[in-house]
Protein backbone atom coordinates (compact mmCIF):
# COMPACT_ATOMS: atom_id res chain seq x y z
CA UNK A 1 0.00 0.00 0.00
CA UNK A 2 1.32 3.05 -0.98
CA UNK A 3 -0.20 6.58 0.35
CA UNK A 4 -0.35 9.79 -1.95
CA UNK A 5 0.45 13.15 -0.88
CA UNK A 6 -3.04 13.76 -1.67
CA UNK A 7 -4.38 10.89 0.64
CA UNK A 8 -1.92 11.87 3.28
CA UNK A 9 -3.84 15.03 3.94
CA UNK A 10 -6.87 14.04 3.22
CA UNK A 11 -6.64 11.35 5.79
CA UNK A 12 -6.00 13.75 8.36
CA UNK A 13 -2.32 13.08 8.97
CA UNK A 14 -0.79 16.44 8.07
CA UNK A 15 -3.46 18.82 8.81
CA UNK A 16 -1.76 19.63 12.22
CA UNK A 17 2.18 18.93 12.70
CA UNK A 18 3.20 15.79 10.07
CA UNK A 19 3.44 13.56 14.07
CA UNK A 20 1.16 10.66 15.22
CA UNK A 21 2.26 8.58 17.94
CA UNK A 22 3.36 5.23 18.05
CA UNK A 23 5.63 4.97 14.49
CA UNK A 24 5.56 1.35 14.22
CA UNK A 25 1.81 1.01 13.88
CA UNK A 26 2.12 3.80 11.88
CA UNK A 27 4.22 2.11 9.46
CA UNK A 28 2.33 -1.41 9.96
CA UNK A 29 -0.42 0.72 9.07
CA UNK A 30 0.52 1.56 6.03
CA UNK A 31 2.04 -1.21 5.19
CA UNK A 32 4.19 -2.19 2.48
CA UNK A 33 6.83 0.88 2.12
CA UNK A 34 9.24 0.73 -0.64
CA UNK A 35 12.39 1.27 1.22
CA UNK A 36 13.11 0.69 4.99
CA UNK A 37 16.44 2.22 6.90
CA UNK A 38 18.08 2.53 10.20
CA UNK A 39 20.29 5.25 10.97
CA UNK A 40 22.72 6.12 13.94
CA UNK A 41 25.06 8.21 14.28
CA UNK A 42 28.21 9.01 16.25
CA UNK A 43 29.15 5.29 17.44
CA UNK A 44 32.59 6.56 18.80
CA UNK A 45 33.61 2.65 19.20
CA UNK A 46 37.14 1.95 21.72
CA UNK A 47 37.40 -1.43 22.81
CA UNK A 48 35.36 -4.37 21.68
CA UNK A 49 33.16 -3.85 24.90
CA UNK A 50 32.00 -0.64 23.40
CA UNK A 51 30.17 -2.08 20.66
CA UNK A 52 27.35 -3.32 22.60
CA UNK A 53 25.29 -0.99 21.93
CA UNK A 54 25.66 -0.51 18.57
CA UNK A 55 24.54 -4.63 18.50
CA UNK A 56 21.74 -3.42 19.86
CA UNK A 57 20.99 -1.18 17.20
CA UNK A 58 21.76 -3.50 14.44
CA UNK A 59 19.93 -6.07 16.17
CA UNK A 60 16.76 -4.13 16.05
CA UNK A 61 17.30 -3.00 12.24
CA UNK A 62 17.75 -7.06 11.35
CA UNK A 63 14.41 -7.18 13.53
CA UNK A 64 12.44 -4.55 11.55
CA UNK A 65 14.12 -6.05 7.91
CA UNK A 66 15.74 -3.23 6.92
CA UNK A 67 17.23 -2.79 3.88
CA UNK A 68 20.32 -0.29 4.77
CA UNK A 69 21.46 1.36 7.90
CA UNK A 70 23.23 4.35 7.49
CA UNK A 71 26.05 5.62 9.60
CA UNK A 72 26.32 9.31 9.94
CA UNK A 73 30.35 9.23 11.15
CA UNK A 74 32.25 9.00 14.20
CA UNK A 75 32.38 5.44 14.01
CA UNK A 76 35.49 5.51 16.10
CA UNK A 77 36.33 7.65 19.18
CA UNK A 78 39.99 7.53 18.60
CA UNK A 79 40.43 7.26 15.06
CA UNK A 80 42.57 3.99 15.27
CA UNK A 81 42.23 0.98 12.77
CA UNK A 82 40.65 -1.35 14.98
CA UNK A 83 37.72 1.06 15.53
CA UNK A 84 36.64 0.26 12.00
CA UNK A 85 37.65 -3.82 12.55
CA UNK A 86 35.61 -3.44 16.08
CA UNK A 87 32.32 -1.90 13.77
CA UNK A 88 32.62 -4.54 11.22
CA UNK A 89 32.79 -7.60 13.41
CA UNK A 90 29.61 -5.98 14.91
CA UNK A 91 27.59 -6.02 12.07
CA UNK A 92 28.93 -9.72 10.64
CA UNK A 93 27.62 -10.74 13.67
CA UNK A 94 24.23 -9.06 13.16
CA UNK A 95 24.11 -9.70 9.43
CA UNK A 96 26.12 -12.54 8.81
CA UNK A 97 26.67 -12.65 5.14
CA UNK A 98 25.89 -8.84 4.79
CA UNK A 99 22.13 -10.41 4.62
CA UNK A 100 19.32 -10.10 7.39
CA UNK A 101 16.64 -12.92 8.59
CA UNK A 102 14.49 -12.67 5.45
CA UNK A 103 18.06 -13.70 3.39
CA UNK A 104 18.06 -10.42 1.83
CA UNK A 105 21.46 -8.06 1.66
CA UNK A 106 21.02 -5.22 4.21
CA UNK A 107 23.20 -2.58 2.81
CA UNK A 108 25.96 -1.04 5.05
CA UNK A 109 25.85 3.05 4.10
CA UNK A 110 28.55 4.54 6.44
CA UNK A 111 30.51 7.49 5.97
CA UNK A 112 33.49 9.15 8.48
CA UNK A 113 33.50 11.86 10.76
CA UNK A 114 36.08 13.89 12.75
CA UNK A 115 37.20 11.00 15.22
CA UNK A 116 37.84 8.90 12.42
CA UNK A 117 40.73 11.08 11.27
CA UNK A 118 41.40 13.13 14.29
CA UNK A 119 40.48 11.76 17.40
CA UNK A 120 44.03 9.70 18.43
CA UNK A 121 45.03 13.54 19.23
CA UNK A 122 41.71 14.79 21.06
CA UNK A 123 43.47 15.50 24.51
CA UNK A 124 41.52 13.46 27.15
CA UNK A 125 40.45 10.95 24.27
CA UNK A 126 44.20 10.50 23.98
CA UNK A 127 44.92 9.34 27.28
CA UNK A 128 41.57 7.16 27.56
CA UNK A 129 43.15 5.24 24.94
CA UNK A 130 47.00 4.85 26.50
CA UNK A 131 44.93 3.95 29.67
CA UNK A 132 43.60 0.86 27.33
CA UNK A 133 46.56 0.00 25.76
CA UNK A 134 45.91 1.90 22.38
CA UNK A 135 48.31 3.53 20.37
CA UNK A 136 47.89 7.04 18.30
CA UNK A 137 50.60 4.93 16.11
CA UNK A 138 48.05 3.05 15.17
CA UNK A 139 46.11 5.82 13.61
CA UNK A 140 44.30 5.64 10.16
CA UNK A 141 45.72 8.49 9.02
CA UNK A 142 49.09 7.61 9.78
CA UNK A 143 48.70 4.02 8.37
CA UNK A 144 47.68 4.11 5.05
CA UNK A 145 45.56 6.51 5.21
CA UNK A 146 41.76 6.24 5.59
CA UNK A 147 40.92 4.73 2.22
CA UNK A 148 43.49 1.91 2.77
CA UNK A 149 41.90 1.34 6.14
CA UNK A 150 38.21 1.29 5.34
CA UNK A 151 38.28 -0.38 1.66
CA UNK A 152 40.17 -3.16 4.13
CA UNK A 153 38.26 -3.46 7.35
CA UNK A 154 34.87 -3.01 5.18
CA UNK A 155 35.36 -4.51 1.51
CA UNK A 156 34.08 -1.90 -0.29
CA UNK A 157 35.52 1.26 -2.65
CA UNK A 158 36.01 4.15 -0.49
CA UNK A 159 35.52 7.78 -2.21
CA UNK A 160 35.38 11.47 -0.95
CA UNK A 161 31.63 11.31 -2.30
CA UNK A 162 29.61 8.12 -2.81
CA UNK A 163 26.47 7.43 -4.42
CA UNK A 164 25.05 3.80 -3.64
CA UNK A 165 22.00 2.76 -4.59
CA UNK A 166 19.05 0.86 -2.45
CA UNK A 167 16.34 -0.61 -4.24
CA UNK A 168 16.17 1.95 -6.58
CA UNK A 169 16.77 4.84 -4.54
CA UNK A 170 20.19 6.87 -4.29
CA UNK A 171 21.90 7.53 -0.97
CA UNK A 172 24.63 10.08 -1.38
CA UNK A 173 28.15 10.39 1.42
CA UNK A 174 30.41 12.98 1.97
CA UNK A 175 33.30 12.00 3.98
CA UNK A 176 34.37 14.22 6.73
CA UNK A 177 37.60 15.92 4.80
CA UNK A 178 35.11 16.22 1.49
CA UNK A 179 31.55 18.14 2.76
CA UNK A 180 33.15 21.34 0.89
CA UNK A 181 32.97 19.21 -2.69
CA UNK A 182 29.40 18.72 -1.91
CA UNK A 183 28.18 22.03 -4.25
CA UNK A 184 30.39 21.11 -7.21
CA UNK A 185 29.54 17.01 -6.68
CA UNK A 186 25.46 17.94 -7.07
CA UNK A 187 25.75 20.66 -9.60
CA UNK A 188 27.98 18.11 -12.15
CA UNK A 189 25.25 15.34 -11.46
CA UNK A 190 21.91 17.19 -11.28
CA UNK A 191 20.36 15.24 -13.94
CA UNK A 192 20.44 12.15 -12.09
CA UNK A 193 18.68 13.84 -9.17
CA UNK A 194 16.22 16.18 -10.71
CA UNK A 195 14.00 13.80 -12.17
CA UNK A 196 11.92 14.27 -8.66
CA UNK A 197 12.32 10.63 -7.38
CA UNK A 198 13.89 11.71 -3.60
CA UNK A 199 17.24 10.93 -2.73
CA UNK A 200 19.40 10.82 0.95
CA UNK A 201 22.43 12.78 1.81
CA UNK A 202 24.51 11.91 4.60
CA UNK A 203 27.46 13.54 6.35
CA UNK A 204 29.01 13.99 9.57
CA UNK A 205 28.85 17.77 10.16
CA UNK A 206 24.80 19.75 10.33
CA UNK A 207 24.16 21.43 7.08
CA UNK A 208 24.41 25.14 8.58
CA UNK A 209 20.41 27.09 9.02
CA UNK A 210 18.96 23.49 9.38
CA UNK A 211 18.73 21.64 12.26
CA UNK A 212 19.89 22.39 16.14
CA UNK A 213 23.55 23.84 16.53
CA UNK A 214 23.69 24.27 12.96
CA UNK A 215 23.38 28.05 12.89
CA UNK A 216 26.60 28.73 14.55
CA UNK A 217 30.10 26.10 15.83
CA UNK A 218 30.05 22.62 13.91
CA UNK A 219 28.50 23.99 10.58
CA UNK A 220 29.83 22.93 7.30
CA UNK A 221 30.27 26.87 6.50
CA UNK A 222 26.74 26.47 3.83
CA UNK A 223 28.61 23.66 1.60
CA UNK A 224 25.96 21.25 2.20
CA UNK A 225 23.01 24.08 2.05
CA UNK A 226 24.48 25.20 -1.32
CA UNK A 227 24.83 21.44 -2.37
CA UNK A 228 20.83 20.45 -1.77
CA UNK A 229 19.01 24.23 -2.21
CA UNK A 230 17.55 23.00 -5.31
CA UNK A 231 16.52 19.77 -4.79
CA UNK A 232 13.46 19.56 -3.00
CA UNK A 233 13.19 15.93 -3.40
CA UNK A 234 16.77 15.78 -1.02
CA UNK A 235 16.42 14.34 2.49
CA UNK A 236 19.44 15.05 4.28
CA UNK A 237 20.76 13.09 7.29
CA UNK A 238 23.61 14.61 9.82
CA UNK A 239 25.52 14.26 13.23
CA UNK A 240 28.15 15.15 15.26
CA UNK A 241 25.95 17.39 17.62
CA UNK A 242 24.85 14.55 19.98
CA UNK A 243 21.35 16.33 20.49
CA UNK A 244 18.79 13.94 21.53
CA UNK A 245 16.05 13.78 19.17
CA UNK A 246 13.47 15.14 21.75
CA UNK A 247 14.10 18.45 20.17
CA UNK A 248 11.64 18.37 17.50
CA UNK A 249 13.85 20.88 15.84
CA UNK A 250 15.54 17.97 14.80
CA UNK A 251 13.50 17.64 12.07
CA UNK A 252 13.46 20.26 9.70
CA UNK A 253 12.19 21.29 6.23
CA UNK A 254 12.62 24.68 3.52
CA UNK A 255 14.18 24.21 0.67
CA UNK A 256 14.91 20.44 0.84
CA UNK A 257 14.75 17.90 4.35
CA UNK A 258 17.27 17.95 6.83
CA UNK A 259 17.29 15.64 10.03
CA UNK A 260 19.64 15.42 12.99
CA UNK A 261 20.62 11.98 14.02
CA UNK A 262 21.25 11.67 17.43
CA UNK A 263 24.53 10.24 19.20
CA UNK A 264 24.66 6.04 19.82
CA UNK A 265 27.34 6.89 22.47
CA UNK A 266 26.61 10.10 24.67
CA UNK A 267 24.43 13.11 24.40
CA UNK A 268 25.51 16.73 23.52
CA UNK A 269 23.27 20.10 25.31
CA UNK A 270 22.48 23.10 23.82
CA UNK A 271 24.36 26.12 24.86
CA UNK A 272 22.86 28.33 27.46
CA UNK A 273 22.33 26.14 30.21
CA UNK A 274 23.07 26.31 34.26
CA UNK A 275 23.31 22.73 34.31
CA UNK A 276 24.11 21.57 30.71
CA UNK A 277 27.11 19.11 30.87
CA UNK A 278 30.01 21.64 31.02
CA UNK A 279 32.02 18.58 32.68
CA UNK A 280 32.52 15.59 31.15
CA UNK A 281 31.18 13.54 33.65
CA UNK A 282 29.25 16.05 35.63
CA UNK A 283 29.89 17.34 39.27
CA UNK A 284 28.08 18.13 42.33
CA UNK A 285 30.57 20.55 43.46
CA UNK A 286 29.21 23.41 40.89
CA UNK A 287 26.08 25.69 41.96
CA UNK A 288 23.86 23.67 40.27
CA UNK A 289 24.77 19.75 39.66
CA UNK A 290 25.64 19.55 35.92
CA UNK A 291 24.35 16.82 33.91
CA UNK A 292 27.29 14.68 32.62
CA UNK A 293 28.28 15.46 28.87
CA UNK A 294 29.79 12.25 28.54
CA UNK A 295 27.29 9.15 29.35
CA UNK A 296 29.11 7.17 27.53
CA UNK A 297 27.13 4.55 26.24
CA UNK A 298 23.89 5.30 28.36
CA UNK A 299 22.53 7.82 26.36
CA UNK A 300 21.89 5.88 22.47
CA UNK A 301 19.41 6.48 19.67
CA UNK A 302 18.62 6.59 16.28
CA UNK A 303 15.88 6.40 13.73
CA UNK A 304 13.95 3.88 11.63
CA UNK A 305 12.51 5.37 8.46
CA UNK A 306 10.25 3.62 6.25
CA UNK A 307 9.60 4.97 2.89
CA UNK A 308 6.51 5.22 0.59
CA UNK A 309 5.63 7.61 -2.68
CA UNK A 310 5.53 10.49 -1.05
CA UNK A 311 5.90 10.80 3.07
CA UNK A 312 8.19 9.30 5.46
CA UNK A 313 7.79 7.54 8.48
CA UNK A 314 10.81 8.22 11.11
CA UNK A 315 11.08 6.50 14.38
CA UNK A 316 12.53 7.51 17.20
CA UNK A 317 14.18 4.76 18.55
CA UNK A 318 16.28 5.25 21.82
CA UNK A 319 18.95 2.01 22.26
CA UNK A 320 19.51 1.93 25.50
CA UNK A 321 17.41 -1.42 26.55
CA UNK A 322 17.49 -4.51 24.48
CA UNK A 323 14.04 -3.48 23.18
CA UNK A 324 14.87 -0.59 21.36
CA UNK A 325 12.37 1.32 22.96
CA UNK A 326 10.12 4.16 21.14
CA UNK A 327 10.22 6.69 22.88
CA UNK A 328 8.38 9.71 21.16
CA UNK A 329 5.61 10.00 18.35
CA UNK A 330 7.27 9.22 15.19
CA UNK A 331 7.76 11.75 12.39
CA UNK A 332 5.42 11.57 9.10
CA UNK A 333 7.38 13.67 6.68
CA UNK A 334 6.62 14.55 3.35
CA UNK A 335 9.31 13.51 1.01
CA UNK A 336 8.64 16.82 -1.40
CA UNK A 337 9.82 20.23 0.53
CA UNK A 338 7.56 23.06 0.53
CA UNK A 339 9.53 26.25 1.84
CA UNK A 340 7.25 27.68 4.47
CA UNK A 341 5.22 24.43 4.78
CA UNK A 342 4.02 22.24 7.85
CA UNK A 343 7.56 21.56 8.49
CA UNK A 344 9.03 24.95 8.73
CA UNK A 345 10.36 26.82 11.84
CA UNK A 346 8.32 29.32 11.33
CA UNK A 347 4.89 27.19 11.25
CA UNK A 348 5.97 24.89 13.94
CA UNK A 349 6.47 27.96 16.30
CA UNK A 350 3.31 29.30 15.81
CA UNK A 351 1.45 25.45 15.68
CA UNK A 352 4.05 23.71 17.98
CA UNK A 353 1.82 22.13 22.04
CA UNK A 354 3.41 24.66 24.81
CA UNK A 355 4.23 23.27 27.92
CA UNK A 356 2.50 23.60 31.13
CA UNK A 357 2.14 22.93 34.53
CA UNK A 358 -0.17 20.87 35.91
CA UNK A 359 -3.06 22.42 37.83
CA UNK A 360 -2.85 23.88 41.24
CA UNK A 361 0.97 23.78 40.81
CA UNK A 362 3.33 25.50 43.87
CA UNK A 363 6.82 26.75 43.50
CA UNK A 364 8.64 26.09 46.80
CA UNK A 365 11.89 28.25 47.19
CA UNK A 366 14.19 27.45 50.11
CA UNK A 367 17.87 27.60 51.25
CA UNK A 368 20.69 25.38 51.32
CA UNK A 369 24.58 25.18 51.76
CA UNK A 370 26.62 23.80 48.95
CA UNK A 371 30.02 24.71 47.20
CA UNK A 372 30.52 26.68 44.08
CA UNK A 373 32.47 25.65 41.13
CA UNK A 374 35.97 26.69 42.55
CA UNK A 375 34.92 24.72 46.22
CA UNK A 376 33.93 27.53 48.24
CA UNK A 377 31.39 27.67 50.46
CA UNK A 378 27.86 29.19 48.58
CA UNK A 379 24.37 29.57 49.51
CA UNK A 380 21.74 28.81 47.09
CA UNK A 381 17.76 29.67 46.90
CA UNK A 382 16.47 26.02 45.18
CA UNK A 383 13.42 26.43 42.91
CA UNK A 384 11.32 23.04 43.53
CA UNK A 385 8.65 22.63 40.99
CA UNK A 386 6.76 19.84 39.45
CA UNK A 387 7.48 18.86 36.43
CA UNK A 388 5.59 20.58 33.24
CA UNK A 389 3.71 18.18 30.99
CA UNK A 390 3.19 18.73 27.16
CA UNK A 391 0.02 17.46 25.28
CA UNK A 392 0.63 15.30 22.30
CA UNK A 393 3.49 13.47 23.38
CA UNK A 394 6.24 15.66 22.95
CA UNK A 395 8.43 17.17 25.72
CA UNK A 396 9.45 20.12 27.33
CA UNK A 397 12.35 21.65 26.10
CA UNK A 398 13.76 23.44 29.52
CA UNK A 399 13.13 25.78 32.14
CA UNK A 400 13.60 29.58 32.42
CA UNK A 401 13.64 31.10 35.86
CA UNK A 402 13.73 35.28 36.21
CA UNK A 403 14.17 37.03 38.79
CA UNK A 404 12.28 40.16 38.59
CA UNK A 405 13.16 43.06 41.14
CA UNK A 406 9.84 45.24 41.81
CA UNK A 407 11.82 48.69 40.71
CA UNK A 408 11.74 47.75 36.81
CA UNK A 409 15.62 46.82 36.65
CA UNK A 410 16.73 44.10 34.61
CA UNK A 411 15.32 40.95 35.62
CA UNK A 412 18.06 37.87 36.20
CA UNK A 413 17.66 34.87 33.74
CA UNK A 414 18.82 31.37 33.71
CA UNK A 415 17.68 28.30 32.00
CA UNK A 416 18.05 24.76 33.10
CA UNK A 417 17.58 21.23 31.38
CA UNK A 418 15.62 18.58 33.03
CA UNK A 419 17.99 15.85 34.21
CA UNK A 420 16.09 14.32 32.48
CA UNK A 421 16.72 15.83 29.60
CA UNK A 422 18.23 12.69 26.98
CA UNK A 423 16.63 10.50 28.59
CA UNK A 424 13.11 8.40 28.01
CA UNK A 425 10.13 10.24 29.16
CA UNK A 426 9.48 7.16 32.08
CA UNK A 427 12.51 8.79 33.39
CA UNK A 428 11.49 12.27 33.90
CA UNK A 429 11.29 13.41 37.91
CA UNK A 430 7.69 14.23 39.21
CA UNK A 431 10.14 17.37 40.96
CA UNK A 432 12.69 19.67 39.17
CA UNK A 433 15.20 21.29 41.61
CA UNK A 434 17.11 24.04 40.20
CA UNK A 435 20.00 26.63 42.25
CA UNK A 436 20.72 30.36 41.72
CA UNK A 437 23.61 31.44 43.99
CA UNK A 438 21.89 34.32 46.83
CA UNK A 439 24.71 36.39 45.81
CA UNK A 440 23.33 37.23 42.14
CA UNK A 441 19.88 38.27 44.00
CA UNK A 442 18.67 41.73 43.80
CA UNK A 443 20.68 43.67 47.03
CA UNK A 444 18.38 46.60 47.21
CA UNK A 445 15.16 45.71 46.30
CA UNK A 446 12.39 43.38 46.35
CA UNK A 447 11.90 40.50 43.51
CA UNK A 448 10.15 37.56 42.66
CA UNK A 449 10.63 34.07 41.51
CA UNK A 450 9.05 33.53 37.99
CA UNK A 451 9.54 29.90 36.28
CA UNK A 452 8.16 29.54 32.88
CA UNK A 453 8.45 26.01 30.94
CA UNK A 454 9.53 26.28 27.35
CA UNK A 455 9.42 23.97 24.08
CA UNK A 456 12.04 24.11 21.88
CA UNK A 457 10.80 26.91 19.62
CA UNK A 458 11.17 28.91 22.99
CA UNK A 459 7.67 29.47 23.08
CA UNK A 460 6.37 29.98 27.07
CA UNK A 461 3.87 28.22 29.25
CA UNK A 462 1.90 29.99 32.14
CA UNK A 463 4.58 30.58 34.74
CA UNK A 464 4.83 29.86 38.31
CA UNK A 465 5.69 33.13 40.26
CA UNK A 466 6.31 33.50 43.82
CA UNK A 467 5.03 36.40 46.69
CA UNK A 468 7.63 39.10 46.64
CA UNK A 469 10.75 38.37 48.36
CA UNK A 470 13.68 40.60 49.93
CA UNK A 471 17.12 39.91 50.65
CA UNK A 472 18.37 41.44 54.10
CA UNK A 473 20.82 44.23 53.46
CA UNK A 474 24.21 43.23 54.29
CA UNK A 475 24.73 40.27 52.56
CA UNK A 476 26.36 41.91 49.41
CA UNK A 477 29.49 42.84 51.98
CA UNK A 478 29.67 39.72 53.90
CA UNK A 479 32.92 37.44 53.10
Amino acid sequence: MSVSRRGFIKCGLGSTLFFFGGGCQTAKLLKNPNLTFGVISDVHLTTPESAATLERALRCFRDRNVDAVMVCGDITDWGIRSGLKYFNDTWDRVFPGGKGRNGVEVVKLATTGNHDFEGWRYGDMTMEMHANGYSEDDAIVKTGGMKSAWEAAFNEPYDDIRIRTVKGYSFVSCEWDSIAKGPEFMAANASRFKDGKPFFYFQHLPVQGTTPDSLKGWVDKGAGFKALKDFPNAVAFTGHTHRPFYDERSVWQEEFTAFAVPSLSYTGFPPGHENGGRARNGTATNVMPMIPSRRDFIDAAGYVVSVYDNIMVVERRDFRQGNAEECAPAWLVPLYATVGGPLSNQHREKSAPVPQFPENAQLRLETRNTEDAQGKWAIVLTCVFPSAVVPKGNRVFDYEIRVVPSNGSKALVQRFLSPAYSLPPKFEPEFQRFWINVNLLPQDTAYRIEVYPRNCFGVCGKPLVSQPRQVKPGLGTAK
